[in-house]
């Protein structure tokens, strides 16, 4: 294997993407380290204890769930 083989594959792991991934990564990590306290959600007769950032995420996916069936899809016609 040449050192240019190395260079190309070292700059295919380097994208923008990669790099905006693993920022997200690394927040999302912080994120969850500094959430970690438990909390307690009511919600008429249940109470549900968790920990703040499981509580969050889950919410953010419900968000993300309703936006989703809520979306008008347009037919494309050919």
């Amino acid at each position: 294997m040449g050192s240019e083989t190395r260079n190309t594959s070292a700059r295919s792991l380097l994208t923008s993407r990669n790099i905006l991934a693993s920022v997200l990564v690394v927040l999302a990590v912080i994120f969850i380290v500094q959430n970690r306290a438990a909390t307690t959600i009511q919600l008429f007769w249940v109470s549900v204890q968790s920990p703040l950032w499981l509580t969050l995420v889950v919410i953010l996916l419900l968000g993300w769930i309703a936006g989703l069936l809520t979306t008008r899809r347009t037919k494309t016609t050919n």
